[in-house]
């Protein structure tokens, strides 16, 4: 999620100690803002979600969620 693209914006944000730097390569370009991570069924029910800075590892970041959550893991098909 994209917060800021000028200097000036990223200086003056309430956001300024969560958002960072980060590169989206669907669109070629870095940007300044969060990451959100979905943890979803099959079904599309959203069951789990983390806020990250831009940085986050999106693999250690599902791996916190599953720890915080030890019950999605249950019946879970690995």
């Amino acid at each position: 999620m994209e917060c800021g693209r000028s200097r000036e914006t990223v200086k003056r944000s309430d956001l300024a100690g969560w958002a960072e730097y980060g590169y989206c390569a669907s669109h070629s370009r870095f940007f300044w803002g969060l990451r959100l991570h979905l943890v979803r069924t099959l079904q599309g029910l959203h069951i789990a979600f983390a806020l990250t800075g831009a940085k986050a590892d999106e693999r250690e970041t599902l791996l916190d969620l599953l720890a915080a959550e030890c019950e999605l893991l249950v019946g879970a098909r690995l």
